[in-house]
């Protein structure tokens, strides 16, 4: 249930799909072990952690390479997101504490978006999972000409939705991810859980809020992670976050 008498000093929440909305990594593993038995090759998390939050021409490069160029690249791109919309085409599992805060996010009528470097056609399946009208918006790969980690997926989504960038928050996982919600100009929370996030800019320390699961966020948390920034913008010399 909303928070009796909670005031938002956010203006919205942008989300990232693959591993911050969704425990959805692990069909992404499934599927490109799958993929990568098919040239004999060990597909190992870290061949996943350095895949991981796409865009897909990087992951279908580095998965031709590893198989020697058996096939080219765009090949193991089409055959990945095969088995990914047959995965995807089943409920998914929400990632930890991600469930919970879209929820009370919804029911403050907090305008969302959803952007992911995943194609339209994965974005579609997972969709079905969530009640219609969540996002308000939804960026695809296949709806940016730059995809992450350019910002350009975040910019678009909050012009659609006619917020401030600045005066949002996004949720990302992956270096990649955090690299262009950090670029957008939004205030981040990057969950640790699956390897290292981007570094904010010198003096800029303030812009990323580092958790290791949205279990421990709440909606107090994300104000006080905005108001904390808006702080530290009007008094430049407080950047100590230790």
């Amino acid at each position: 249930m909303p928070i009796e008498g909670f005031q938002p000093h956010f203006e919205a929440v942008l989300w990232d799909m693959d591993g911050t909305l969704f425990d959805s990594e692990k069909y992404w593993l499934e599927a490109e072990v799958e993929l990568m038995q098919r040239f004999g090759v060990v597909w190992t998390e870290h061949d996943q952690s350095i895949c991981l939050g796409g865009p897909m021409d990087r992951v279908e490069r580095y998965m031709a390479e590893r198989a020697n160029f058996a096939n080219p690249p765009e090949y193991f791109g089409h055959e990945l997101r095969q088995l990914m919309v047959k995965k995807f085409s089943e409920p998914l599992d929400f990632a930890p504490g991600a469930f919970a805060l879209l929820t009370q996010l919804r029911e403050m009528q907090t305008p969302m978006g959803l952007v992911t470097a995943s194609s339209r056609a994965l974005v579609d399946a997972a969709l079905h999972t969530i009640p219609a009208g969540t996002f308000g918006v939804v960026i695809s790969g296949d709806d940016v000409t730059v995809g992450k980690p350019s910002p350009e997926g975040y910019l678009s989504a909050a012009t659609q939705l006619g917020v401030d960038i600045t005066r949002s928050i996004i949720l990302e996982d992956s270096f990649v991810g955090t690299s262009a919600a950090l670029a957008s100009g939004a205030t981040v929370i990057g969950i640790s859980h699956l390897g290292e996030l981007a570094t904010p800019a010198p003096g800029q320390e303030r812009q990323l809020y580092v958790t290791h699961s949205l279990s421990d966020v709440s909606l107090e948390i994300l104000n006080s992670v905005v108001e904390d920034r808006k702080s530290t913008r009007l008094n430049s010399s407080h950047t100590d976050i230790s």
